[in-house]
C-alpha cells in the first residue's frame, strides 16, 4: 500500500503537474506519476487537455501580437523614410 501511495499522485497534485509541464520539464518519475494519474482519472485527464489548448492559444495570441508589434514598428519605419526621402528632395 505505501508504495501505491508514493507512486499515486493526488487530484491536486495532478492538475499542479498537468500545468507546469508546459512551462518546465517534470522529472521521470513525476512524468510517470502523471500519466497513471491521467490513466486513472477521468477528470484530471479532461483538465490536462484543457489546459494544453488553452496553453496553445495563448502561445497563438502571444505569436500573433508579436507578428502585429513588427508589422507596425515596419510600417513606422516606412514612414519614417518615406518623410525623411521627401524632406531631402525639397
Amino acid at each position: 500500500m505505501k508504495l501505491m501511495q508514493k507512486i499515486m499522485l493526488s487530484c491536486k497534485q495532478a492538475t499542479f503537474f498537468s500545468s507546469v509541464k508546459n512551462f518546465r520539464k517534470l522529472n521521470s518519475l513525476n512524468r510517470v506519476q502523471l500519466k497513471l494519474h491521467l490513466m486513472a482519472c477521468k477528470n484530471c485527464y479532461k483538465f490536462d487537455k484543457q489546459s494544453q489548448i488553452i496553453d496553445k492559444k495563448l502561445s497563438d495570441v502571444q505569436n500573433n501580437i508579436q507578428l502585429l508589434s513588427k508589422e507596425r514598428l515596419a510600417a513606422e519605419k516606412i514612414a519614417l523614410i518615406k518623410k525623411s526621402v521627401n524632406q531631402s528632395i525639397k
